[in-house]
């Protein structure tokens, strides 16, 4: 598809390498990286005025042409989605979380409309000699899914290896798994994902 046809998105990103990883595999003309700098505020339990004065959030509101509360999209829209890129680890899943929290009580109409997107990198690579396979599985689970698969065919031989945070995970797979439009892996978030998660965490939704 012609970049010009493409959406633009933004893809919000754990640290400074991490965004320089993902920046040297976008596509500049429909796709730009915002860094923070360790876990987000909890926006949900926050008052609106130290939502507002966060860097994060004021950073992210300017980048996308929001204000605090809206409950429409700003036109022009900078961006028509975001993309929650992190670590799949238990800090990437707690900064999910916390993003999630943040759309749901002060930009709900990203999560309504659908423009929030989770971004599944490779938590892993396992790779089998006899088999001449290559897995990237995104999660624990689905390592185990693969390791019980190759139990079950007598591949014995499997070897892991742990990608430390998305800046060790390679230019090439990055973008294939991550950033290419045609083969990334992500899913929608909507608000009754973030009503799940403040049940999960024992908040009130």
């Amino acid at each position: 598809m012609d970049p010009a046809e493409q959406p633009r998105e933004l893809y919000l990103v754990e640290g400074d390498s991490a965004a320089i990883a993902v920046e040297s595999v976008c596509n500049h003309e429909f796709q730009a990286v915002l860094p923070m700098q360790g876990k987000p505020l909890n926006a949900w339990k926050a008052s609106r005025a130290k939502v507002a004065n966060y860097e994060l959030y004021s950073q992210l509101l300017h980048v996308l042409g929001e204000s605090l509360g809206s409950s429409s999209f700003p036109n022009p829209c900078p961006f028509e989605r975001v993309h929650l890129l992190f670590d799949p680890d238990a800090d990437g899943i707690h900064c999910s979380v916390l993003m999630l929290w943040f759309f749901h009580r002060w930009l709900p109409h990203w999560l309504e409309n659908g423009r929030i997107f989770s971004v599944a990198a490779p938590l892993c690579e396992l790779t089998s000699g006899s088999a001449a396979k290559v897995w990237y599985p995104k999660d624990h689970r689905e390592v185990e899914r693969v390791l019980a698969e190759c139990a079950s065919r007598g591949m014995n031989d499997i070897q892991r290896r742990n990608f430390r945070g998305l800046a060790s995970i390679g230019s090439e797979l990055l973008a294939r798994t991550c950033v290419d439009p045609n083969t990334r892996r992500l899913s929608v978030l909507r608000p009754e994902d973030a009503v799940a998660a403040l049940q999960a965490f024992g908040a009130a939704p």
